[in-house]
């Protein structure tokens, strides 16, 4: 996963939290990294066996170097034993106390778990190595390891988690590359809708990654740009932007830019009415992604494609899609997303009268949505912070300049900047104090409205299940009453004669018979409504089944007890037992503790 340098952003719409989700679905497609891991050589495992044969004589110092060495170059091509390595390197350095063993290990572990998805080793490893580059003063890894760490948390949606990591990073960024700071400060302004400030740094960053044939950062920058026309609706040009992109992209045939620009000519070509486009490359970007190791970027196209199909009232192509996303932002902890796939997943359940499902997807969707608002509150007093930060170092460098001409000037112009700058930062407190007790507010509207949703859900489906019980209950009246006149019948044909006795007893039987069958289709009916696809589902897993089996499965369902069950179907006490013993067998849970509740409770 290529990682941003810097991504900042602020939501300027609090009204509605389907607006912050949106948002920040689409800020990885807005602002991209132009940090590149160097690609190198790939090693067998056969190699690496001897490796570790050979460094059991070196000594302790040696064999760590040796093992992330070694780590190092196989990471790309076999990362779980590069994994290995580095952890066996960390064992021999911490019994040593070699310090600079500790931090290039836990280095090179951070981004090997971030490789393969696993965020929060990844997160463990950044942080100890954090501690070890401060005490060595190593302003480059502890940059690497603060933006690294802001962009998981980022891709997670916890935005003021990230922004305080990217604060952090910015404080050993003077010494790097002048280019990537004019795109971090790009994205900044980007992130605030200043585009035409964010315009110009974003150029002044093109020039120089032209200047330096960095073709990578150079189309980075180009998306970045199209970005910019894309917000402000110059489709056409934004459109150019992407295309470029992806011409240029053939020399060095980078699968995340593909997937990347496609989707943003997709979003595009949906914004422009042209539904039937945006479907078509959405798919083309899915092909790429289903294959691409960030799994994050996969789930983002799965959504993009899924909304699609949502958008046009097409639920059953888009369910899927939705279904896919939602599994691997919830794997992944991604909240923004997870928020919005199981958004549109309710939806759906509902429309299709899968009630359960709905309340699932709902109970996600208030899950999800609750963490990002919680995090939002933090993420604009971070925002605000930086920007003064960015203002102060401005501030030192005109007074470095004005050094030389006039030092008492200098200082006086900083006792008044600071100070109007303290007046300012303490105007904003209070806003942002402000801002974030209506938030809170509206926090707590949000979640009374989600539990409200949620309670109804229950409602509806517990009416539902009481329907269905009591039509039983009202079929089970009638039988008794069929049945005692049976009964009444039965005690007046013995005094009949022999023939009659047995045309009377032939009546009985075919009365008792017509409406055992009357009984069930109408038993189906009401059940069915409920529990649509219960008997779809049980054929599939259980073919074997008789429809006697079948029936009593329905009426187990119900939680019923056999003396229901007996009453309802005409058979004693004693045939039902021998019934439900012989299902329990059919069903493999002859050897279980599980009940028959418990095991169709997945049947709906």
């Amino acid at each position: 996963m290529k990682l941003p340098n810097c991504a900042l952003f602020k939501i300027k719409n609090y009204t509605m939290i389907k607006t912050k989700i949106t948002f920040t679905l689409g800020f990885r497609i807005f602002i991209l990294s132009v940090l590149m891991l160097v690609a190198n050589s790939l090693k067998s495992q056969s190699s690496v066996d001897s490796l570790l044969h050979v460094i059991q004589s070196s000594s302790k110092n040696q064999k760590v170097k040796t093992l992330v060495s070694s780590a190092y170059e196989i990471r790309n091509d076999n990362p779980e034993e590069a994994i290995k390595l580095l952890l066996e390197s960390i064992t021999i350095s911490k019994q040593s106390d070699y310090k600079a063993g500790l931090l290039f290990s836990h280095r090179l572990l951070g981004n090997l778990y971030l490789k393969v998805n696993n965020y929060e080793k990844s997160i463990n490893h950044y942080e100890e190595c954090i501690e070890y580059a401060k005490a060595q003063n190593d302003s480059l890894t502890l940059r690497e390891c603060y933006v690294n760490s802001g962009s998981i948390y980022f891709t997670q949606g916890l935005i003021g988690k990230s922004l305080e990591y990217f604060m952090q990073a910015v404080n050993y960024s003077e010494s790097f590359d002048k280019e990537r700071e004019y795109n971090n400060l790009g994205a900044v302004f980007f992130s605030e809708g200043e585009y035409d400030e964010a315009y110009k740094y974003y150029n002044l960053a093109l020039e120089i990654f032209k200047e330096k044939k960095d073709t990578y950062s150079y189309l980075v920058v180009l998306i970045n740009i199209g970005h910019i026309f894309r917000m402000t609706e110059k489709y056409d040009l934004a459109l150019t932007h992407y295309n470029n992109v992806l011409v240029g992209n053939d020399t060095i045939n980078d699968d995340e830019l593909s997937i990347i620009c496609l989707n943003n000519i997709g979003i595009v070509k949906s914004k422009t009415g042209d539904s039937d486009s945006a479907i078509h490359y959405f798919k083309k970007s899915l092909e790429i992604a289903e294959n691409h190791p960030d799994q994050v970027v996969y789930s983002r196209t799965l959504f993009l494609l899924g909304e699609e199909y949502f958008n046009r009232g097409m639920l059953s192509k888009a369910k899927p899609y939705l279904l896919k996303s939602f599994e691997i932002a919830n794997k992944l902890s991604i909240y923004a997303e997870k928020s919005a796939s199981s958004d549109l997943l309710q939806q759906i359940y509902t429309k299709e009268g899968q009630y359960k499902n709905a309340l699932y997807y709902a109970n996600m969707y208030k899950q999800a949505s609750d963490s990002l608002v919680e995090n939002e509150a933090k993420s604009e007093i971070m925002r605000l912070m930086f920007e003064h930060k960015i203002k102060l170092q401005e501030i030192d460098k005109k007074e470095q300049i004005e050094r030389q001409d006039a030092e008492h000037r200098k200082s006086v112009f900083k006792f008044y900047t600071v100070t109007f700058i303290l007046i300012i930062v303490t105007l904003l407190s209070f806003i942002v104090m402000y801002r974030a007790r209506q938030k809170s507010k509206y926090a707590k509207i949000e979640k009374e409205k989600a539990k409200l949703e949620v309670e109804k859900m229950e409602r509806e489906l517990e009416l539902r299940n009481f329907e269905v019980v009591g039509k039983v209950l009202a079929i089970n009246e009638k039988n008794e009453f069929i049945d005692s006149t049976a009964k009444l019948l039965d005690d007046f044909s013995q005094s009949l004669a022999q023939t009659k006795k047995t045309e009377l007893d032939a009546i009985i039987r075919q009365i008792r018979e017509q409406e055992e069958q009357n009984q069930w289709e109408e038993f189906y009916f009401y059940f069915t409504k409920v529990y649509s696809k219960f008997f779809e589902r049980l054929e599939t897993d259980f073919p074997e089944l008789t429809l006697s089996e079948k029936r009593l499965c329905a009426f187990l369902k119900l939680n019923m007890t056999t003396k229901d069950i007996a009453s309802l179907t005409y058979l004693n006490f004693k045939s039902v037992e021998v019934a439900r013993t012989r299902l329990r067998k059919k069903l493999n849970l002859t050897n279980s503790n599980i009940s028959f509740s418990e095991f169709f409770s997945k049947y709906n």
